[in-house]
């Protein structure tokens, strides 16, 4: 997962009027009792698999996903994204909620996705054998800005620039196929982020990718559509780590590591692996702070930038 700075305040954002799709509302399961005993270890298959996604494979992945939709209701997701380019002049805890909102806005509407991770699961945290790893077209070293270090750390991981400019989806046709994913129930009981704000942020992106008006002009919309689109069970690792009686702080690798978690397949800051390690840490804090499942729902929602 590339780093999530919160990138300097600025601009005037146009305003863009958005109908939020009839998507269906879900209600968020509920949660925590800080004295439940140890679980047992979270189920997965013995061997999970990350599918890459390529534009000649969309459909047949895409057709798999909306199959399994019915048995594996939980998703989490992972975005990995050119770094970040506009980033706050003053520090970070003088922003306010809209300060961080137009950094956000201003970095997702500039900046391509390159890679999406899914992960599916149950409430029992089974998987179907893999994840995904969507890899898109529309990032070009050449024209984009972008942060050099993020690129130089994402190819280290593997991420081959010229393959993903030569074969990977285009987002236009991606984003009327999530849009039914949506609808057919992808995430309908819990989509799971760790420090997901930018997550967000390239879904909607994504799901409005044929429309191309930019993000939200600020951040009430910006929740309200998330809200309209996924529904309100929308659950962020990293805030529940905050509600957890032990110290929980760090990234994903640290947290992962204080969980008492390994990494099954692939390497940090691979999309589809990190979206399968923001599951395993969900179940887990879950499992072991949240048993009642009431109050889960008084901490779900759209992370803050």
């Amino acid at each position: 997962m590339t780093e999530k700075q919160s990138p300097p305040v600025m601009t005037t954002a146009p305003f863009y009027y958005y109908s939020a799709p009839a998507f269906y509302y879900y209600s968020p399961p509920a949660m925590v009792n800080f004295e439940a005993p140890a679980p047992a270890p979270i189920s997965l298959p013995l061997t999970v698999k990350v599918r890459s996604v390529w534009a000649h494979n969309l459909e047949e992945e895409l057709n798999l996903i909306d199959s399994l939709l019915p048995s594996f209701p939980l998703a989490a997701v992972d975005t990995e994204f050119p770094g970040t380019i506009h980033r706050p002049l003053a520090p970070v805890y003088m922003l306010t909620n809209n300060d961080k909102y137009a950094l956000l806005k201003a970095n997702v509407d500039e900046l391509p996705l390159i890679q999406l991770g899914l992960t599916l699961f149950d409430a029992d945290g089974r998987l179907p054998g893999y994840v995904w790893e969507f890899n898109f077209r529309e990032f070009d070293l050449r024209r984009h800005r972008h942060a050099p270090e993020s690129i130089d750390f994402l190819r280290s991981k593997g991420v081959d620039f010229a393959r993903t400019r030569r074969d990977g989806v285009d987002a236009a046709k991606f984003g009327p196929r999530l849009r039914r994913l949506i609808r057919a129930g992808l995430g309908r009981e819990g989509l799971v982020t760790f420090s997901g704000a930018y997550d967000l942020a390239y879904l909607l992106k994504m799901v409005y990718s044929d429309r191309d008006n930019g993000l939200p002009p600020n951040v009430e919309v910006f929740e309200f559509i998330v809200k309209s689109m996924i529904g309100y069970s929308l659950y962020d690792v990293k805030e529940m780590a905050k509600h957890c009686p032990c110290d929980l702080r760090g990234g994903l690798e640290v947290v992962a590591g204080k969980l008492g978690l390994r990494r099954d397949v692939g390497e940090a800051h691979q999309a589809g692996s990190d979206s399968l390690l923001t599951c395993q840490m969900f179940m887990r804090m879950r499992e072991r702070y949240f048993v009642d499942d009431g109050q889960l729902k008084a901490i779900a929602g759209v992370p803050v930038c």
